[in-house]
Formats: structure tokens, C-alpha cells, sequence
């Protein structure tokens, strides 16, 4: 399983925090897309998973044309945190206003409502293992997400992410077997 984040958008340029936001690529993004694609050679693919976000849906497309593999799905069980009244804004202008530090898994800011729990993130990363593990399983596949969602999937499998920086179109590839899983290839920033 590739875990790999949506290439880049105008508000990722701008370094807003986005969450629920519905942004779609810009042409870095798109050309990031075609990046992560080529960026996979001795690896056959069965299917790409996506979130249902424009952005990972248009990367998830862009991978689809080009390593001629279907979308299975797209499901907001993926999707990035939520981070409410948080999006929009540029962490330093939260740091401003706030006083709050922000990161992908900051739980800083879970005292505000409407901000998405980081334990929440982490529920939806296992429900997604779950969901793999009974329709996939042994199927070779691209997950196309958001930085806090694969965060989340980096600390359950790999280690803490703490310092590490998740760029547009990054990746991590996980092999599982059985009930066990293993680290094919650690973070990648492309």
C-alpha cells in the first residue's frame, strides 16, 4: 500500500491549513501528480483509493491515466482533519490570534469546538486498515489523502512523525501480510 498525500493547491502555495476545504490543484500540483506516478517503477498496482476532496480526487485521476489503474473508491473516511475555525488561516496568523501553535496532529487546538479531535484521525486511519484488510486484501494499492490522515497512518506503522515534513505528493509505502505490517519504503518527499 502506497499511503501518498494530494499534489499541491493554491491554498497549500499559500500555506493555509484547508482541512475540509475543497480546493483543486494548481499546475505544480498537477505536475507533482505526474511525479508520484512515475515515481513508482517495479511496483504493480491494482486500484487507487482516494479521498472524496477534489484535490486527491484530481491527483488520484492524473495516476489513474498513467499507470492505466482503476479508482476503486473515494470515501471521506480518509479525508484530512478537521481543523474548524482554524481553516484558512496560515499558522502564523493562528500563532497571532490564538496564541497556538499549529501542525497536522496538534492537539492544541482541540479546546475549540468544531476542530476535529486528533483521536478521531486515528480512528479513522484503524476503520480504514479494517476496510482494507476485508475488500482489498492482497491487492497492491495507491491511497490518495491529506497530511493529518497520513500523519496518522505513518505513526501507527512507521514511528512518530514529529519534525518530519509531509510535502505535496509525499509517500510511504506499507506492506501487509497477514495481520502483520511492515515499512517497504519510509517517507519520501518528492
Amino acid at each position: 500500500m502506497v499511503v501518498a498525500r494530494h499534489g499541491q493547491t493554491d491554498s497549500n502555495a499559500r500555506g493555509l491549513w484547508i482541512g475540509n476545504g475543497n480546493d483543486p490543484l494548481n499546475s505544480t500540483g498537477i505536475e507533482q501528480s505526474a511525479v508520484l506516478a512515475n515515481s513508482l517503477p517495479g511496483y504493480k498496482f491494482d486500484m487507487i483509493i482516494s479521498s472524496d476532496k477534489l484535490r486527491s480526487i484530481q491527483t488520484a485521476d492524473i495516476i489513474t491515466k498513467i499507470l492505466k489503474i482503476p479508482v476503486a473508491m473515494r470515501t471521506g473516511l480518509i479525508r484530512d482533519r478537521d481543523y474548524g475555525r482554524f481553516e484558512g488561516f496560515t499558522s502564523d496568523q493562528i500563532m497571532k490570534e490564538y496564541g497556538v501553535k499549529m501542525s497536522s496532529l496538534s492537539r492544541e487546538i482541540e479546546m475549540f469546538p468544531s476542530v476535529e479531535p486528533v483521536q478521531s484521525v486515528f480512528e479513522r486511519a484503524k476503520r480504514f486498515v479494517r476496510l482494507y484488510s476485508q475488500l482489498f486484501n492482497g491487492k497492491n494499492v495507491i491511497v490518495i489523502t491529506h497530511g493529518a490522515f497520513m500523519r496518522a497512518m505513518y505513526e501507527m506503522f512507521v514511528g512518530r512523525s514529529d519534525g518530519i515534513r509531509f510535502a505535496n505528493c509525499s509517500r510511504f509505502i506499507l506492506g501487509f501480510e497477514g495481520e502483520g505490517v511492515s515499512v517497504l519504503s519510509d517517507l519520501i518527499n518528492l
